[in-house]
């Protein structure tokens, strides 16, 4: 049978699996940090589900037919190196959007509503019913600036467009003139977009135009009292320099679910900031979205075994 190997090895990853597998294939959960038993199932594998594939071992794949990665973000999976064996490279989009269109969403309104700090104050006794509303802030009618218009940007955009908001969005890629109409957006330069939004939310893929695109003069250049949101890679940002920002008063909150390194070092003052919310790079994980990509990832398996193009291949 065609062997399918997951890099993923979490229980919970491994129950949906086993759960939806079709029986025409057997599936191995393979940790790649143990480099012998790596170096023992990399040669056998049709199939790689990963996060991660660096140069050595992507070189032992000589059976693979298809390397998936378990979402969109691949910048960390030797795609030169596949190419060069002629191995395709897919992702799996499948409800990554929705999670983290509706992730963004969560942490912008957690941060308008000061929500972190009214629950500790309910837990703690409290009930200070005035003196919460005093720093609360509606998200309708505030200028929105989506930096990456993408599959994951325009369900930002869409749901923006649904609160309310004022919509800016800079993007290196033409983006349909229908789905600006639709939704009331204004293409601006990232420099105009920092000064003029009320939040800022990234939405980018981590290229040489992107890493660090957000640090001291970029945070700098954000309008006093605005809001800086990161779901999307962790090296696009400089967290030092955004920790000195929300310090200085110059942003209003931060809400983040990405680092370099991840885990972040516990030990870094940003995780103790009252107007700043920290997540484990969770924006696009939910129970219905890990059905759909598994089930995606299995459907690409048999359209390359059928003879068919994989769905969501990637440029080398």
């Amino acid at each position: 049978m065609p062997l399918v190997v997951f890099t993923t090895c979490h229980p919970w990853i491994q129950t949906v699996v086993h759960e939806i597998k079709p029986p025409e294939f057997d599936v191995v959960f393979l940790d790649l940090k143990d480099e012998d038993r790596a170096a023992e199932i990399l040669p056998k594998t049709d199939f790689l589900i990963c996060t991660v594939l660096p140069d050595h071992q992507a070189k032992l794949m000589t059976n693979c037919k298809l390397v998936m990665h378990n979402g969109v973000g691949y910048d960390g999976i030797a795609t030169a190196v596949l190419a060069d064996m002629g191995i395709p490279v897919a992702v799996t989009p499948a409800m990554t959007p929705e999670g983290v269109g509706e992730h963004t969403f969560m942490l912008i309104l957690s941060l308008f509503k000061q929500l972190p700090a009214v629950q500790q104050s309910m837990r703690s006794g409290g009930w200070n019913m005035f003196g919460w509303r005093e720093g609360s802030h509606n998200v309708a009618y505030k200028t929105l600036g989506i930096v990456g218009l993408g599959r994951i940007g325009k369900r930002v955009a869409h749901l923006a467009h649904a609160f309310g908001c004022r919509i800016l969005y800079t993007d290196i890629v033409e983006i349909a003139s229908e789905f600006e109409e639709q939704y009331e957006l204004t293409r601006v330069s990232l420099d105009e977009l920092l000064s003029t939004a009320d939040i800022v939310t990234l939405h980018v893929p981590l290229t040489d135009l992107t890493r660090k695109m957000m640090g001291k003069a970029e945070f700098a250049k954000m309008k006093p009292g605005s809001t800086f949101i990161n779901a999307s890679r962790g090296q696009t940002y400089d967290i030092d320099a955004l920790y000195d920002a929300v310090v200085s008063g110059h942003l209003f909150a931060a809400g983040i679910d990405v680092y370099d390194p991840e885990p972040p070092n516990p030990d870094h003052p940003i995780l103790q900031l009252p107007n700043v919310i920290c997540t484990p790079h969770i924006a696009s994980g939910t129970v219905e979205r890990q059905y759909a990509i598994n089930r995606a990832q299995f459907g690409n398996c048999q359209r390359v075994l059928a003879g068919k193009r994989p769905d969501n291949l990637i440029d080398g």
